[in-house]
């Protein structure tokens, strides 16, 4: 698809969501895919809340989305210190944290993620839909979990700590 299609297309679909005005503009004012997905990245509350894009529209993505750790359909996850990770679908996988990386981590759908924290790094992992998230944290690494669906297994050793908030209703 032609990039002004997609931009069409994506910001037809945003639209029909509820997107405000400003954002709307962004879509239509991109200039390649890759500042599309940024914004997808940046735009994750709304995105996740209105399941935007839709699949077709996500597929589009597919050779560069591993890049901005955008993880779908069937992608399998190996990420070391990523700033951030969205998976969804049925992404599953790894994701490690050691010395004073700052990440977070968006699981949603029926991904399954793996997350290691050693040493000083902090992350913040946000979980929906049913989501399976297993958080190991070691040294002292600082988790923040918070639970909007889905389920989180938690080990923390050493002065390592992991917090869970459940949001769940």
């Amino acid at each position: 698809m032609q990039l002004q299609e997609l931009k069409q297309r994506l910001a037809a679909e945003a639209k029909a969501a509820g997107i405000c005005s400003e954002w709307y503009d962004f879509i239509l004012k991109a200039s390649s895919k890759e500042r599309l997905i940024t914004l997808f990245v940046k735009g994750q509350d709304f995105c996740s809340e209105n399941n935007y894009p839709s699949p077709e529209l996500r597929a589009e993505f597919a050779d560069i989305r591993a890049r901005f750790g955008v993880f779908c359909t069937d992608d399998l996850i190996a990420a070391k210190s990523p700033r951030s990770v969205i998976a969804f679908d049925n992404a599953a996988g790894t994701v490690e944290y050691g010395n004073f990386d700052a990440g977070q981590v968006w699981a949603r759908d029926n991904s399954e993620i793996t997350i290691t924290a050693r040493n000083n790094a902090f992350v913040v992992v946000s979980i929906d839909g049913a989501a399976k998230v297993n958080v190991t944290a070691s040294d002292n690494a600082r988790v923040s979990v918070i639970l909007h669906g889905g389920e989180c297994q938690t080990q923390a050793t050493e002065q390592a700590r992991i917090k869970t908030t459940d949001k769940r209703k």
